[in-house]
């Protein structure tokens, strides 16, 4: 055989041989990786095998107890007729500009359920409905109506459920609407419900910073007597209520196709004159709200006569309360120094231009701290005592 040719097979079986070896090499490393791939590694196994920790009974206790905010519930229409009674006429506790408010019992307890109607009103009034629907769903407070239930699946109407406060409104109670004998609203309780409305607007206004996810400030339009509900305690608490003229997601913005933004003797004179309505009109209709709350007179002046801001401001202003502060309430049925404090927060309230009035929070904090007597007194008759120091804390 020559040479070449032995020397070829040899060279032949060498490469064999090595190519095997090398293919045997990567094969065991394949399978080694495979084998980590699939099996923890002592530490990890180990950690694998441990048994986890079980939760103290007190701990499973107190995680399947913390409070859960129940969501309003979703009623079809039938059901809205079953509550009112058909709409029975006898159960109408309450009407407004386009809805009517019936008594009713759901689940056991007393509600109110608020009914609107499109026809005649068309697109302005189902946008009031959504709007107010919309909010109450989103904004959860103590001194905010709760919405409990709603229905809005009809074509011709939509309805809220609403808590019910037996104390009727605060208009009723101040100008004896409610009833020719119905006593007047103690001083006291005057002090607390005005101080449970500015807790209302402040959320209202600082939602954005109150824990709501970065929710926009929202003005409410509407702050009058007549949207403030009592409950039926002595010394109970007040809710703020008709969130329907509320605008959302600005502190000053123009808004030229509302018709109007706030009842008669409560409107922001700045807004009458150039359409701009703003967190500062709110304060202002509050700044009303507390005149009626010292003097016990009606916001909105008879036929031919000044409102109630156009009357006893300038008075405040020049003079003080004195001669100004509800007769009804007797001498000694209230406090002098915090009667006179309280018209001067009025009298910042309503200035006439809207950067010179104080922000809502600023108003609640000064009320806190200049009727905190009155107001502690009233949480006590109402079995809900506060703390005067924790009242004041709040300041």
């Amino acid at each position: 055989m020559d040479l070449p040719v032995v020397l070829a097979i040899v060279f032949f079986c060498v490469f064999l041989l090595a190519s095997a070896a090398i293919a045997s090499l990567l094969v065991g490393r394949c399978l080694a990786a495979l084998r980590r791939c699939c099996r923890p590694d002592d530490a990890d196994d180990l950690e694998a095998r441990r048994p986890r920790a079980v939760a103290a009974p007190h701990q499973l206790l107190m995680a399947s107890s913390k409070p859960q905010q129940q969501e309003p519930r979703w009623l079809v229409w039938r059901e809205v007729e079953a509550l009112t009674g058909g709409f029975d006429e006898a159960a109408v506790v309450g009407r407004g500009g386009s809805s009517t408010v019936y008594l009713a019992r759901l689940s056991g307890d007393d509600v109110a359920v608020k009914v609107h109607r499109w026809c005649g009103g068309g697109e302005r009034r189902l946008r009031v409905f959504r709007q107010e629907l919309d909010l109450l769903r989103r904004l959860r407070h103590p001194h905010i109506v709760k919405l409990i239930a709603y229905s809005d699946d009809h074509e011709e109407g939509g309805a809220l459920v609403l808590e019910y406060l037996a104390g009727g409104t605060l208009a009723d109670r101040l100008h004896g609407g409610a009833s020719a004998t119905t006593p007047p609203l103690p001083w006291a309780h005057r002090m607390r419900v005005v101080h449970d409305v500015a807790c209302a607007l402040e959320h209202l206004h600082d939602a954005s910073s109150s824990g709501t996810g970065g929710a926009p400030p929202v003005v409410h339009g509407d702050v009058s007597a007549s949207n403030v509900l009592l409950d039926g305690e002595l010394g109970g608490g007040a809710r703020l209520c008709d969130l329907g003229s509320a605008c959302e997601g600005f502190s000053a913005a123009v808004a030229p196709t509302r018709a109007a933004v706030g009842s008669p003797g409560y409107a922001d004179p700045f807004f009458l004159r150039t359409g701009i309505v703003s967190k500062k009109s709110d304060v202002y209709s509050f700044g009303v709200l507390l005149l009626e709350a010292v003097t016990g007179l009606p916001a909105a002046g008879a036929p031919g006569e000044e409102n109630l801001a156009a009357r006893v401001l300038p008075r405040i202003r020049a003079h003080g309360v004195a001669g100004l502060v509800d007769a009804r309430l007797g001498d000694d049925g209230y406090d002098e120094e915090e009667a006179a404090d309280v018209a001067r927060i009025a009298v910042e309230c309503a200035a006439p231009q809207p950067g010179l009035r104080p922000a809502m929070a600023q108003v609640r904090a000064a009320i806190a701290e200049k009727a905190a007597r009155s107001i502690a007194k009233a949480e006590y008759h109402g079995h809900q005592h506060i703390q005067l120091s924790k009242l004041l804390e709040l300041t």
